[in-house]
């Protein structure tokens, strides 16, 4: 049995940045480029207002200070519409947001500067026009002002949030070149599971480790694939695993502990899997198991053997699964943990002996204070413990904490503003 600290080591030494793959763009949120994004046109391509209003220039406007200035519209501009008239002394051309700014004009006047009723003023009209704060190039975007043309716009290492997104179909880019979205096989174990669609019968267990698996890979932005649950048979198990070893990650529930018919660690041997570690001391979550299979110069598989029970599943799942997916993604070991965070208790737990307890809890913001909640909880079969739970306590072994203890929380959600 390893320190979890020793544990979550030997994970990141072996979770390194999938090879990368050119991809849709529209398919890549989530990753991170592998190649950077240049842009093809200049951003704005062409000089463009950023307000509905009137197109003017300069001159009509600097020698009137506070004075009212009355000009004789000649165009009407909306957004993708464009002319080679120009806005001469004396006139202006009403115009909408987006809309290509018109040869001889410098500024934009907002339409709320309009005043007596002359905010309606079309082609042949005047508008009069109130703006003592005028200043040159007002409420215009200039051409190449975000980007021009070449311009590196994401640089290979950008993670495509939805706003790298924009500014990559904005730049021209259909496809991008990022790492891998690793592919996840999961795995259920147990001759007692069935599916949540069927009543059990007594003595069996609907699989919930299978579709809460597959929910936490798909919420970090990987591909699950699932494979169903297996009987504790040894044909069966090995039939499931080489399957599932096709994946770039594969996930078990199940037969890592030391029962007769805890059978995954041998069979994992038997088809090439090098054992990492096995056993972490922690609660919940001891009999963790984690591997590797590789295949000379060919792709490899990390394999973790997560525990039967559900929540020392999911708590194995946090803390080792996440980060390993972050790093196959490319991301920095630093961005792929839960955050940490210090918190005061709302009431009093307690630690077990020999191991540290990450404890359910639900986190609050009080006067700028997080606060830490326990909750009910009954040990690692209790998944509903967790289903509310927005952080885990990291209680010391042995420990006996009590109400204003200031404790160590993973944060899983961002917590609630208490009043």
């Amino acid at each position: 049995m390893i320190e979890l600290a020793e544990a979550l080591r030997l994970v990141a030494a072996e979770a390194k940045p999938l090879p990368a793959r050119r991809e849709l763009l529209a398919l890549a949120h989530g990753r991170v480029l592998a190649e950077p994004v240049r842009s093809d046109i200049d951003s704005p391509a062409w000089d463009r207002s950023m307000m509905d209003g009137f197109a003017v220039r300069s001159e009509d406007f600097l020698a009137a200070g506070d004075a009212v200035v009355e000009l004789r519209v000649v165009l009407d501009l909306a957004a993708g519409v464009t002319t080679q008239e120009a806005v001469l002394p004396g006139t202006a051309a009403r115009i909408m947001t987006g809309a290509a700014i018109p040869p001889g004009a410098d500024a934009v006047v907002p339409v709320e500067r309009a005043i007596d009723g002359t905010a309606t003023a079309g082609v042949g009209r005047c508008v009069r026009l109130h703006e003592p704060a005028f200043r040159p190039g007002q409420h215009i975007a200039r051409q190449a002002s975000a980007f021009a043309a070449g311009d590196e716009v994401l640089p290979v290492g950008s993670r495509l949030t939805a706003a790298e997104v924009g500014v990559a179909a904005e730049a021209g880019a259909t496809h991008v070149v990022a790492a891998a979205k690793a592919r996840v096989a999961i795995l259920t174990t147990g001759s007692e599971l069935v599916d949540a669609a069927a009543v059990p019968a007594y003595g069996q267990t609907r699989n919930s480790n299978g579709p809460m698996l597959a929910a936490a890979v798909a919420l970090l932005e990987a591909e699950p694939i699932p494979l169903g649950i297996a009987a504790d048979r040894p044909e069966a198990i090995r039939a499931a695993i080489q399957q599932g070893l096709a994946a770039d990650v594969l996930l078990l529930s199940g037969g890592v502990s030391a029962g007769d018919f805890d059978l995954v660690p041998e069979i994992l041997e038997a088809c090439g899997v090098r054992q990492v570690f096995h056993k972490v001391r922690l609660k919940p979550g001891k009999p963790v198991w984690f591997g590797k299979c590789e295949r000379g110069q060919g792709p490899r598989t990390l394999v973790f053997g997560l525990p039967g029970n559900p929540a020392s599943a999911l708590v194995c799942f946090e803390l080792f699964v996440r980060p390993a997916l972050g790093m196959l993604a490319g991301l920095p070991e630093s961005a792929c943990h839960l955050p940490r965070a210090e918190a005061v208790l709302t009431a009093g737990c307690r630690g077990a002996p020999g191991r540290p307890v990450f404890f359910p809890c639900r986190l609050a913001r009080r006067q700028g204070q997080l606060e830490a909640e326990p909750l009910r909880w009954t040990g690692s079969a209790d998944l509903r413990g967790l289903a509310g739970a927005s952080g885990l306590l990291q209680i010391p072994e042995g420990a006996a904490c009590e109400r204003g203890d200031t404790v160590e929380v993973l944060v899983r959600t961002p917590p609630d503003d208490a009043t």
